[in-house]
């Protein structure tokens, strides 16, 4: 609809200003410090000494004052912008059509925006900015409402197994039909097993945990409101999404919500349940760029990374895991175990791009982005475990052997008590 369209724009507006406003520093900070190397130097070359401080002073003010007025001029421009579709958008009228299916545009238009999302999610979700991911299951591109005609119009098919799908960070619920043209989704095969598939998608800059409470909640709705009687629920989380559902079910059961009971198998494919090497590394050198001027600036673009990634260094999924703790005392003590359901099967699955257990490359880097010791940490929750060999990361999306084990896990003898 062209108010939503309204709301779109306005937001990639406020994005691309926080942009052009964080670049334009960072360029000014590197520029600096490249200039500061000749001046730095210059009082210890004889005769060069009295003239090099006011030099530098005629540079460092031009310099700045160019700066200020590039930052100046480009802030105004998309501020007027922004005010401007305020304006547009509060009062446009609806219209009354129909949404229309998804499309290719529309799919890359998600893609991107969960993208950044992930990177920055928490600040656009703290500036309210239209383009912020709202937790939500979503079908054909669109958050469902949870109200009973909507879901019994959405789902006239509904059966009383639910599998839930969570995404990782940056992705959304688009990802699940990655290969789709060499493999069948996951869903889709799971509904010919009488599942009914539902997807979410959530802002993943935001905090895991913060993720995970809504999600709990959201899931007591869902089932409160299911067309027909819920016997059973399935959550299958990818990457950071193995951690929300993790922190979903720990949260429900905490709180007392209905639906953990129904709750079966909780799958957790390519999960950093320790920690991710990617952020602990990133972690660790921040401190060292911020120490050199010439490195500084890209430190600080390090530094605005999201709450959620931050989040991935130890696999926090609690509140009481990052809550009253500086960025120092959120270590991998700090990560205190939460209980696991005990009428709940886990399953942590793990892929590696090595050929097997012994191979190198896989010892060193995992799947790319998760290790093994991490994906398959079973004592966290008396998981089983399972591994795909000469996989990387975003294969457990959707692969023959990751939807056999699976499909052999639900298929057995159920892990809810009679």
């Amino acid at each position: 609809m062209a108010n939503n369209r309204i709301g779109e724009i306005r937001g990639s507006v406020k994005l691309a200003g926080k942009a052009f406003e964080h670049l334009t520093a960072r360029i000014h900070e590197f520029h600096r410090a490249i200039s500061d190397m000749p001046f730095n130097a210059m009082p210890a070359v004889p005769g060069v000494k009295d003239g090099s401080e006011g030099t530098r002073l005629i540079h460092d003010g031009i310099t700045d004052g160019v700066y200020g007025v590039i930052k100046g001029i480009g802030g105004a421009l998309f501020k007027q912008a922004d005010v401007a579709l305020k304006l547009a958008e509060r009062n446009f009228q609806p219209a009354t059509q129909a949404a229309k299916a998804i499309t290719p545009p529309a799919i890359a238009r998600d893609n991107v925006v969960s993208a950044i999302s992930g990177l920055i999610g928490d600040a656009m979700a703290q500036e309210r900015n239209p383009l912020r991911v709202k937790l939500g299951f979503y079908r054909e591109g669109h958050r469902t409402l949870l109200s009973a005609p909507v879901l019994e119009a959405a789902y006239p098919d509904a059966t009383g197994k639910l599998v839930i799908f969570v995404h990782g960070l940056c992705c959304n619920e688009h990802s699940w039909r990655l290969y789709a043209e060499q493999n069948t989704p996951y869903g889709d095969q799971l509904a010919g097993l009488g599942y009914t598939p539902l997807y979410v998608r959530y802002n993943s800059g935001l905090h895991i945990s913060l993720n995970g409470r809504t999600l709990a909640r959201q899931m007591d709705k869902l089932v409160s409101l299911w067309p027909v009687p819920v016997k059973e629920v399935v959550l299958i989380g990818h990457s950071m999404g193995g951690l929300v559902a993790r922190s979903a079910a720990y949260k429900a059961a905490k709180s007392n919500m209905t639906w953990p009971a129904k709750l079966s198998h909780l799958l957790c494919l390519g999960t950093p349940h320790t920690g991710a090497p990617l952020e602990q590394f990133v972690h660790a050198a921040t401190p060292v760029l911020e120490a050199f001027p010439l490195s500084r600036p890209l430190a600080k673009v390090l530094a605005v990374r999201s709450e959620g990634i931050r989040d991935l260094r130890h696999g926090f999924v609690a509140d009481e895991h990052w809550k009253k703790r500086t960025a120092e005392e959120r270590t991998a003590d700090a990560r205190s175990e939460i209980p696991r359901l005990p009428t709940v099967k886990y399953h942590f699955i793990g892929s590696s791009i090595g050929i097997d257990e012994h191979h190198w490359l896989g010892k060193a880097i995992g799947d790319g982005l998760v290790k093994l010791p991490s994906s398959t940490a079973r004592e966290l929750a008396d998981a089983d475990t399972a591994t795909l060999y000469n996989a990387h990361h975003m294969q457990l999306l959707n692969h023959p052997a990751i939807y056999k084990e699976i499909a052999q896990r639900l298929t057995a003898k159920k892990a809810i008590k009679q």
